[in-house]
């Protein structure tokens, strides 16, 4: 195997690396960040994205997700959740829907303003006309709650002034998972309301039983299988359904799964064809985004500009128009943000008046690290330091209350205590800002800048002891029997690291962070965390 240094180990685990890799790699210079929205972080993406450039602050944007995710954590991990298929067959909105299967890869959307794309000559594969995006305020970190999902779709249609009606394909979020798919199809039907449509008149269906759930490329892989739709003209089909459970939403309702390919008729001559695309992730992180498909040879096409329908016609005179309708200055419009609450922990300074007291008295909190840090490796730390003392602004521990949050106390050693710290320092934040704790609030949401915590990485360890352990046998001249060595590898193992449960994979996840917030603060907007190296607050912010 090709031996790898630290630093290169190292920076292939950081978060922030996929989007700076592209912006290196094609000398892009309008900024680079990654998100984590779990499932629902490419359309997450694509929306952020569009902010830019509706905002003029950019001219073209790359969006959408990447998942290569370790096969061991995701299967061992998922399965502990309760959310892997255990026949390894993915069965949307099937009676036989027994979960997911981990899928791996990447998609990327190339964005621009469609005045522009016009100007330069691009192809067009189809227009994004709204976005909507929400958090969870009930149910729990895992199981989705329907309220906030209908939050996030009714936003999108409220955008563009769209009726679901109006739409012919659904790319649903369809993870086959019996509980997810059942609750994304309530909150379906529930959207659509109980007239003004006709039996199975909106094809659904989900690219997840072809090519195994993406994770946070798996809305990409949603988006792009559509747009191919769009562009062609063809209603795809979505694989392994015979029938639904008994009773299910989809019995009378205007959806139905399709299972073989057909071609898309226009149901109104004069309006395009219309699709949706919906994306759901751990921590109750919701998005459903609106796509029309673009006719260069229609007499005009509808687009949405500037809060208004407005009928283009596409010759250059018009063209140029298009472009003025580009606001005069980055800056116009802009509202003065007031900052209202802070809080801090910093090292060993747990509260904002301990950093007070140290800026102002001019003293540092730098020391050596706490001895149970490391891991017994510090001395491989000074070695590659070239013998130094290991100094920082380290955090001895993170202290919570019982009651403080809402938080099983049995989960709690099981959280990563980036998580807890992040949770602790939210809601300091929200006091000196005069919030009550307990509230819902449908309009605030969490923006968490993070970098990669490597106690995550703690259960490779454990898992890797199963492959050195003979070599360690053989170091020390023993020879044990098939039992004995059972009983010492477990042995080892349980002094590394504890096993994989649910709790303790539900803590490992980075985008956890934000979405901890979220639900125990009741926010119903966006919540998800960014990367960008040391610029990640500021890029939260």
């Amino acid at each position: 195997p090709t031996a790898f240094s630290r630093a290169q180990y190292l920076s292939s685990r950081v978060t922030s690396l996929p989007a700076a890799f592209l912006a290196r790699a094609f000398g892009l210079g309008g900024g680079t960040y990654t998100l984590d929205a779990a499932c629902a972080s490419s359309l997450y993406a694509v929306k952020l994205a569009c902010d830019e450039l509706h905002a003029h602050r950019t001219d073209a944007m790359l969006a959408g997700g990447v998942s290569r995710p370790n096969c061991l954590f995701t299967q061992v991990g998922f399965s502990q959740l309760k959310a892997l298929s255990p026949s390894g067959r993915c069965t949307p909105f099937d009676r036989n829907a027994d979960g997911l299967v981990v899928g791996e890869g990447a998609g990327i959307l190339v964005l621009k303003r469609l005045a522009d794309a016009i100007h330069d000559g691009d192809p067009i594969y189809g227009l994004i006309q709204g976005v909507g995006l929400s958090n969870d305020m009930g149910g729990n970190l895992l199981a989705p709650d329907s309220e906030g999902q209908i939050r996030a779709m009714a936003s999108a249609y409220e955008s563009c002034r769209w009726s679901p009606h109006d739409i012919d394909l659904i790319e649903c979020h369809g993870a086959g998972t019996p509980r997810g798919d059942l609750t994304e199809l309530h909150s379906l039907k529930k959207l659509w309301g109980e007239t003004g449509w006709v039996k199975n008149q909106c094809a659904i269906g989900s690219v997840k039983a072809m090519i195994g759930h993406l994770l946070t490329a798996a809305a990409a892989a949603g988006m792009i299988k559509t747009l191919l739709a769009l562009h062609h003209k063809i209603l795809p089909p979505s694989l392994n359904f015979n029938s639904p459970p008994q009773p299910d939403p989809l019995i009378n309702s205007p959806f139905h799964v399709q299972t073989q390919p057909e071609t898309w008729h226009r149901r109104y001559k004069d309006r395009p064809r219309r699709a949706a695309v919906s994306a759901f992730g751990f921590g109750g992180i919701n998005a459903h985004l609106l796509i029309e498909e673009w006719d260069p040879h229609s007499k005009g096409q509808w687009r949405k500009s500037e809060g208004r329908q407005q009928r283009t016609e596409h010759g250059s005179s018009t063209i140029k128009e298009t472009r003025i309708e580009a606001p005069a200055s980055r800056n116009q419009h802009r509202e003065d943000i007031a900052i209202i609450g802070m809080a801090t922990a910093f090292g060993s300074l747990p509260t904002l008046r301990d950093f007070q007291e140290l800026i102002f008295n001019n003293k540092t909190n730098l020391q050596p690290p706490p001895a149970h840090r490391w891991k017994g490796c510090d001395h491989e730390v000074s070695r590659e330091l070239e013998n130094q003392t290991i100094i920082g602004g380290f955090c001895e521990d993170v202290s919570i209350t019982p009651g403080e949050f809402h938080i099983p106390p049995k989960e709690i050693p099981d959280i990563l205590p980036q998580q807890l710290l992040m949770l602790k320092v939210a809601a300091a934040a929200m006091k000196d800002a005069g919030f009550a704790l307990r509230e819902e609030r449908p309009d605030m949401g969490a923006v968490i800048g993070i970098d990669s915590d490597f106690e995550a990485a703690n259960f490779h360890l454990r898992w890797q002891l199963a492959n050195v352990i003979d070599r360690w046998a053989e170091k020390l001249g023993w020879n044990p029997q098939n039992n004995e060595k059972h009983t010492w590898l477990e042995a080892l193992q349980d002094v590394c690291n504890p096993p994989l449960t649910a709790s303790r994979t539900l803590g490992a996840l980075g985008g956890i962070v934000a979405s901890r917030i979220a639900r125990e603060f009741h926010f119903g907007s966006p919540s998800f965390v960014v990367s960008c190296e040391e610029a990640s607050g500021l890029k939260a912010l």
